[in-house]
C-alpha cells in the first residue's frame, strides 16, 4: 500500500501529506547531522583510543602473538570458501555432519582450553562461574535482538527470500567469530592455551567459512566472491582478540573471567545454533554420534598440546 492511499484511509487531506513530507525530510537532516557527528567523534575521540591499544598490545610478544593466532584461526574461514571453488555439489547431510565435527571441536576447546582453566585458577571459581553464565546470557540476548538467520539458504526460496538469508546468516557468523576471537585474547597469559583455542576454533571454522560461502553461491553471488566473504567474515576474530586481552588485563581476575565468558559464550553457539541446525541437516543419530566423536577426539589433542 502506497503512503498516498494509507492517508485516504485514515482521512489526511493534502496538506496533511505535504506535512508529513516535511517532517520526514527535517527527520533526514537532523538523521544526517547525528550520523556527521558521531563520524567526528569517532575520528577524533575513537581512533587515538583504537591506536593506543594497538601500541599497547603490541608492546607485549605474548599479546601480540594471542591476536596472531586470532587473525590465523578467523582465516580459516576463507579455507572452507576455497572448498567451495573445488566443489560441484554441496549436500545438505554432508555439510550437517561439518557442523556437527565444528560443535565438537568448540565443545572441547569451551571446557578444556577456557572453562577448566579459569575455574582452576586461584580464588576465581565463583567469578568464573558467573562469568561462564553471563558469556551464556549475553550471546542468548544477542541472538533474540539481533537479526540473522541460521538455515543454509535453499533454492526453494524466492529471490529476495534467499538473498535475504543468505546476507543474516553471513552477519550471524561473524557475529559469531567475536567471542571466538575474545577467547583466544582472553587466554594471552597461557601461550600453551592460547594456541591450543585457536586451533581448535580455526578447525572449525573452516566448515563455518563453507557455510557462507555456499548460501551466498546459492543466490548466484560467483564462487570466487562468495569464498572472499567467508574469509571477511574470520577477519573480526583479532578485534575479538584484542578486545579479550584488554578485559584479561584490566582488573586481577580479568584472565579467568575473561576465559569463562568467552566458554559460555561458545557453549551457545554449540548449543543453540550448531547442534540443532545440525540435527535438521543430517538427523539427530548421526550429529549425536559424530559431534561426541569430534569432541573426544579434539579433547584428546588439546590436552596433548597441553591445554
Amino acid at each position: 500500500m502506497s503512503f498516498h492511499q494509507m492517508t485516504k484511509i485514515i482521512g489526511l487531506n493534502v496538506a496533511d501529506q505535504e506535512g508529513f513530507d516535511a517532517f520526514r525530510a527535517a527527520r533526514a537532516v537532523v538523521g544526517l547531522l547525528i550520523a556527521s557527528l558521531g563520524l567526528y567523534l569517532g575520528v577524533t575521540q575513537g581512533a587515538p583510543s583504537i591506536w593506543a591499544a594497538i601500541q599497547y598490545i603490541a608492546a607485549t610478544p605474548e599479546k601480540l602473538q594471542a591476536v596472531e593466532y586470532s587473525a590465523i584461526a578467523g582465516a580459516a574461514t576463507g579455507l572452507g570458501g576455497m572448498a567451495l571453488l573445488v566443489m560441484k555439489k554441496i549436500d545438505d547431510k554432508g555439510l550437517g555432519l561439518f557442523i556437527a565435527i565444528a560443535g565438537g571441536m568448540m565443545a572441547a576447546a569451551a571446557v578444556m582450553s577456557l572453562f577448566i582453566p579459569a575455574i582452576q585458577t586461584e580464588g576465581a571459581l565463583m567469578v568464573a562461574l558467573v562469568a561462564t553464565a553471563a558469556g551464556y546470557g549475553v550471546m542468548t540476548i544477542l541472538d533474540q535482538t539481533l537479526p540473522h538467520e541460521h538455515p543454509v539458504a535453499g533454492a526453494g526460496l524466492a529471490g529476495k527470500e534467499r538473498m535475504r538469508m543468505a546476507l543474516l546468516m553471513t552477519i550471524a557468523i561473524a557475529l559469531h567469530n567475536v567471542p571466538e576471537g575474545f577467547a583466544v585474547g582472553a587466554s594471552a597469559g597461557n601461550l600453551n592455551g592460547s594456541s591450543s583455542t585457536a586451533f581448535s576454533i580455526g578447525l572449525q571454522n573452516i566448515p563455518e567459512g563453507l557455510i557462507v560461502a555456499t548460501a551466498l553461491w546459492s543466490i548466484g553471488v560467483h564462487k570466487a566472491l562468495a569464498a572472499l566473504a567467508a574469509l571477511a567474515t574470520g577477519l573480526v576474530e583479532p578485534i575479538g582478540a584484542g578486545l579479550g586481552v584488554i578485559t584479561a588485563d584490566s582488573w586481577a581476575m580479568g584472565t579467568p573471567a575473561s576465559m569463562a565468558f568467552a566458554a559460555g559464550a561458545m557453549a551457545f553457539v554449540v548449543c543453540n545454533e550448531m547442534i540443532p541446525e545440525s540435527m535438521k541437516m543430517t538427523g539427530k543419530i548421526k550429529t549425536v554420534y559424530v559431534a561426541g566423536v569430534s569432541t573426544v577426539f579434539t579433547a584428546l589433542a588439546l590436552g596433548w598440546m597441553g591445554a
